[in-house]
């Protein structure tokens, strides 16, 4: 956990006040720049891969933090669309430190639902995959009892973060607090948890969100332009690739 708080200090401190920012020289990383960028971003390229856009901002004591991770709908197998969109919520509910009222007891349950969605997953009789899913809903209905839900956004809450939220694209998931800069080290060390150790709880409920927000996505003028527009391209892409490239083996 204190390797990951050292690479959000990177990732957050050129957003804040530009006092703060001054600290960046304890860093001694080699950085790059482009010129002519209206932003001044710094941009640091880590050892693990990482890259760090820094850029100053002046106006008020906060900072924007927006951790981007390689996980989106490119990555969903074919089988299993939405599985990126859904990880972006569950990395909401916690881990086996926060999120919980007592892990110990909660674990087992949890365990015991994943056991029961492999045998779902596995199973072709209609039967007994409607047998299975009434068992998941029963452990998951008992394993809530354990859960504490939206701590993570109440922690926040309580920091003053405001814009708490995530999206998920095509190949990026990418979360987002803007944070009063004094509450740093409490921002830090709460992101750094979230992300040391993700615990799937409430995972059987929270498809509901995710079908409601993609039923509202449907309702949008603007998502059904951009869905007919995407498959009138990959038709063409398609094509393109069935009469071109694949005789070539490319």
């Amino acid at each position: 956990m204190q390797n990951f708080k050292q690479l959000i200090y990177i990732l957050i401190l050129g957003f804040l006040p530009f006092n703060s920012f001054s600290q960046q020289s304890t860093l001694s990383l080699p950085y790059d720049t482009i010129p002519g960028d209206p932003l001044k971003a710094i941009i640091y390229n880590l050892e693990n891969g990482l890259t760090v856009y820094l850029s100053v901002y002046k106006d008020e004591p906060r900072f924007q933090s927006m951790i981007g991770i390689k996980s989106g709908s490119k990555q969903d197998p074919a089988d299993h669309t939405g599985l990126a969109h859904y990880l972006e919520h569950l990395l909401f509910k916690g881990t086996d430190v926060f999120g919980t009222s007592d892990y110990s007891k909660e674990k087992p349950l949890l365990d015991t639902i994943v056991s029961l969605y492999e045998q779902y997953g596995a199973s072709k009789d209609s039967l007994q995959r409607k047998k299975i899913y009434h068992q998941i809903d029963s452990v998951s209905n008992e394993a809530s009892k354990y859960a504490i839900p939206n701590e993570f956004d109440k922690m926040m809450e309580g920091l003053g973060v405001t814009q708490v939220n995530a999206y998920t694209s095509n190949e990026q998931t990418v979360y987002i607090n803007n944070v009063p800069s004094n509450q740093l080290e409490n921002f830090l060390t709460i992101e750094a948890e979230r992300f040391r150790k993700l615990v799937m709880r409430l995972f059987h409920t929270e498809l509901e969100a995710v079908y409601e927000e993609k039923n509202i996505s449907l309702d949008r003028d603007g998502s059904k332009c951009m869905n007919h527009c995407m498959q009138a391209y990959l038709k063409i892409i398609n094509m393109v690739r069935k009469r071109l490239l694949e005789p070539l083996n490319i």
